[in-house]
């Protein structure tokens, strides 16, 4: 999965999957041809990147959970988190095996 664009600008953002495919008829393996995924007209929205402003939100969440406040923004909680990593898992071991592999929950 890949990602290219200029964060400042939501509208320039390019998601892509590259993945091997095989020609059937001599078995060569051509590498990384991309697929285009597509999306809507909004596009990808990024923290606040200005070299003027207090910092990304993410970051700006995370100091206001250390210091104790309720109100905080939490993009990710911790099965979010557990999810990715279980999916990454089935990710290395699709490569591994060649084929799809089941999520471990």
């Amino acid at each position: 999965l890949l990602y290219s664009g200029n964060d400042c600008d939501t509208t320039s953002g390019k998601l892509q999957l590259r993945q091997k495919e095989t020609n059937t008829n001599n078995n060569n393996t051509n590498s990384n041809v991309p697929v285009e995924i597509p999306l809507d007209a909004s596009g990808f929205a990024f923290e606040n990147l200005d070299p003027q402003g207090k910092g990304p939100e993410s970051l700006q969440s995370f100091i206001d959970a250390c210091l104790g406040k309720d109100d905080y923004y939490v993009g990710a909680d911790s099965i979010v988190g557990m999810r990715s990593v279980q999916t990454i898992d089935a990710m290395y071991r699709s490569h591994q095996s060649g084929k799809a592999e089941h999520i471990v929950t």
